[in-house]
């Protein structure tokens, strides 16, 4: 299973929070396509708390990624589906073209970026829920492309433990989902291609996690995600929402 994680850049003036917008409505009109869809299920979607021009879509997907191209293949916007027969035969319809179209008028330019990450538990809908969690922490961590088979079981073993730590300790905590993610990215703090580990964090506000990080239990606990083999991070906030 794989989770298309998608980043939108929203024009300059554009509010889709308002559903009598322009843009509002080619949100609506576009959920309402999907829901519409023969085994259509869920969509998340959500903005940056720092940047509300940048809104991010989810979507469980039970498919293998290498069968798409991600310069060619966007499904917006994000959804789960019953089915990979399910999902192609919307992708085959005469109206699925226009449909792209549509709702790329809101964006600023061609700005949508695309990865697929292999989270665990999935869906992360503990995460990422805004019924569960109303705010989600989305840390990605930045590897050398060629990090080692060790250091990647290592990476995965800290980071379970440190899911345990944020259960057993942090007030506000809701819910954690992480995998590494199918795509070589790049980050600019880093020379070439990187293998990177997302983490989704649901948290009861931004200010519940800001508090935890000043714990002890988080200072004791910090150097599990901090090896000293990671080249880079970044960290934001999302409000997500089950459509």
């Amino acid at each position: 299973m794989a989770t298309e994680i998608a980043t939108i850049s929203l024009q300059a003036g554009i509010d889709i929070d308002d559903p009598n917008s322009a843009a509002g409505k080619v949100l609506s009109d576009t959920f309402n396509t999907l829901q519409q869809q023969e085994g259509y299920q869920r969509a998340y979607l959500g903005h940056q708390v720092e940047n509300p021009s940048i809104w991010q879509l989810l979507v469980g997907m039970p498919i293998c990624v290498d069968r798409y191209s991600i310069h060619t293949y966007i499904d917006p916007p994000s959804t789960d589906w019953d089915s990979v027969e399910a999902h192609e035969k919307f992708m085959s319809q005469p109206y699925y073209g226009p449909f792209v179209k549509h709702l790329m008028s809101i964006v600023e330019g061609q700005n949508i970026s695309l990865c697929h990450a292999h989270f665990s538990p999935h869906p992360p809908s503990a995460a990422v829920s805004g019924t569960v969690a109303p705010v989600t922490e989305m840390i990605a961590h930045y590897f050398s492309s060629d990090i080692s088979p060790d250091d990647r079981t290592s990476f995965e073993s800290n980071m379970k433990k440190f899911a345990q730590v944020l259960e057993e300790n942090a007030a506000g905590f809701k819910g954690f989902a992480g995998g590494w993610v199918v795509e070589d990215l790049e980050h600019e703090e880093v020379e070439g291609k990187t293998k990177t580990w997302q983490s989704c964090v649901g948290w009861q506000s931004v200010e519940a996690h800001m508090a935890f990080r000043e714990t002890k239990e988080f200072k004791d606990s910090v150097h599990l995600i901090r090896p000293e083999y990671k080249k880079a991070t970044s960290v934001h906030h999302t409000t997500f929402t089950e459509v």
